[in-house]
């Protein structure tokens, strides 16, 4: 019951119901005044009315005195009977057994013109025609007789100013009937707008459920984008809100459902990926180590085979014997390079990778990187490595050496790997101001393809038949360990791709070049 009282919706309908109620007893109320005022006036009609009988009574009575037919007695009753209902008239009170109510105050002008016509007919009455004994009988019978016609002229505007109250009083009693009629008129329009009213409320109680009657319909369908609206504080707001909070609930609940959903696909399919990239790695790799591996073999047993036959030499020329090693010596590198590699990789999954950081000149380890890979082209390849600096500028930075010798090694291998003939150009500027240093190496081959260059740098990432993709990743880790950034692009003019990497140094520069 209480949480009906404490109900808002409840609390409308019993206020609504509280109007109606307060004004249907309100217009009985007010109509039951009415209705006892218009009875009021009635009886002060009637009492007012009676005034023309009790004045012919007093007449006829002092007529019976003075003819000797009735006694004082007779005629001071009469007297007083007029005078209490003249009274009376005014001031209310039980007259005949009936309540009368006071005299209105409207109607005090003709009361008081009433009791003035009322005081001068008494007055004549017992001032001019009752006279003691019986002596004067004959004389007072003389006098009525000259003055009857006065008698009954006080008699009669007494009787007429008592019928003018009559009429105005009768006149306000219709007045007073009206009135009734048009507040009953205006009781019926209130009481047509609070059922009115209670009806739209209802309505408006009604419509959310309507709302949520729809909006479930809709649930149903499996449109769950919908919501309803909950404008209000009361209990079908709450109701409102809680539903549109269990469709956000079940939206999001979905939402989370579906990025669940594609999350694990993705790492489906980036374990699909990763499979075909380990199997990839593991053909690519088997096809690295079995190239240096098959020569080595080869020429070793070449040199193993004239070492057994006792050749001194006049056979095969020392010449030949030093090209066999430098081969031999060379895919054995190469099998160093795929193992510092495949262990780079582990130390930098491991995050076990180390920087060793000292200061020195980054120009000088750039000459010396491009001086040894120029030792190392095959003169079959017809390729020419260029460096550009500019001449006198200092780049000191605090680095890994070895580490920063192996990502211009990387890039320059990686460039001669895919230019067969043409340009290798590895340039060093800085940008003084933002204490920074560019090296680019540029060349002129194939270029990178478009399906490659936006995973460039990650892991396993070759379009070669040569490398199995790690030399770029390995090159992007330790930049970034430095601080730095990597990057490349296709040239402008088609030919060839440009590979740059930043790293902070300490730059003084001057504005000569030089070129080797």
């Amino acid at each position: 019951m209480l949480q009906r009282i404490s109900s808002k919706v409840v609390s409308k309908i019993a206020i609504l119901v509280m109007l109606q109620i307060i004004l249907i007893v309100g217009s009985f109320g007010v109509l039951s005044y009415f209705q006892s005022q218009q009875s009021s006036l009635a009886n002060t009609i009637n009492i007012a009315g009676k005034n023309r009988y009790l004045t012919s009574n007093l007449l006829l009575q002092t007529q019976s005195y003075l003819d000797g037919t009735s006694n004082i007695s007779q005629l001071n009753t009469a007297v007083n009977n007029l005078q209490s209902n003249i009274m009376k008239l005014k001031q209310g009170g039980v007259i005949s057994g009936i309540q009368l109510q006071p005299l209105p105050i409207a109607f005090y002008d003709v009361w008081n013109a009433i009791n003035t016509k009322w005081t001068t007919f008494k007055t004549f009455i017992y001032n001019s025609l009752i006279i003691q004994g019986h002596e004067n009988r004959v004389k007072a019978i003389s006098y009525l007789t000259r003055t009857r016609q006065q008698l009954n002229i006080l008699a009669s505007d007494l009787i007429g100013t008592s019928d003018t109250l009559v009429t105005q009083l009768a006149e306000q009693a219709n007045k007073n009937f009206v009135q009734p009629i048009i507040l009953q008129f205006i009781f019926v329009i209130l009481n047509i707008g609070i059922l009115v009213l209670i009806l739209y409320l209802i309505t408006r109680i009604l419509k959310p459920i309507f709302l949520l009657t729809d909006a479930m319909s809709n649930v149903k369908e499996g449109n769950l984008e919908i919501s309803v609206n909950e404008k209000g504080k009361d209990e079908l707001s709450v109701l409102a809100r809680s539903f549109n909070l269990m469709l956000e609930t079940i939206r999001n609940s979905i939402k989370k459902q579906e990025e669940l959903t594609n999350e694990l696909a993705k790492a489906n399919e980036e374990m699909k990926q990763a499979s075909r990239l380990k199997d990839d790695f593991i053909n690519i790799a088997a096809h690295e180590l079995r190239n240096p591996v098959q020569p080595i073999l080869g020429l070793t047993q070449i040199l193993r085979s004239k070492l057994r036959s006792g050749d001194d030499g006049n056979n095969t020329s020392r010449e030949e014997q030093l090209k066999f090693l430098d081969t031999i010596m060379k895919n054995a590198k190469k099998l160093l390079l795929l193992e510092d590699n495949i262990l780079d990789i582990a130390r930098i999954e491991n995050k076990s990778l180390k920087l060793n950081f000292e200061k020195f000149n980054l120009e000088e380890l750039m000459s010396a990187v491009v001086q040894d890979t120029k030792d190392q082209i095959d003169n079959n390849n017809k390729i020419t490595l260029q460096y550009n600096q500019k001449a006198g500028t200092i780049f000191q930075v605090n680095a890994d050496k070895a580490r920063l010798s192996q990502v211009l090694s990387n890039l320059l291998s990686n460039s001669i790997k895919f230019t067969k003939n043409g340009t290798i150009l590895v340039t060093l500027e800085g940008k003084e101001n933002q204490n920074q240093a560019i090296i680019s190496v540029k060349d002129t081959g194939q270029g990178i393809d478009a399906e490659i260059l936006t995973k460039l740098f990650t892991k396993f990432t070759t379009k070669s038949y040569r490398g199995v993709g790690l030399g770029l990743f390995i090159c992007k880790t330790i930049v970034e360990a430095h601080g730095g950034k990597i990057w490349a692009e296709n040239n402008s003019d088609g030919k060839g791709a440009t590979f740059n990497f930043s790293l902070p140094a300490q730059i003084s520069n001057t504005s000569s070049s030089i070129e080797s």
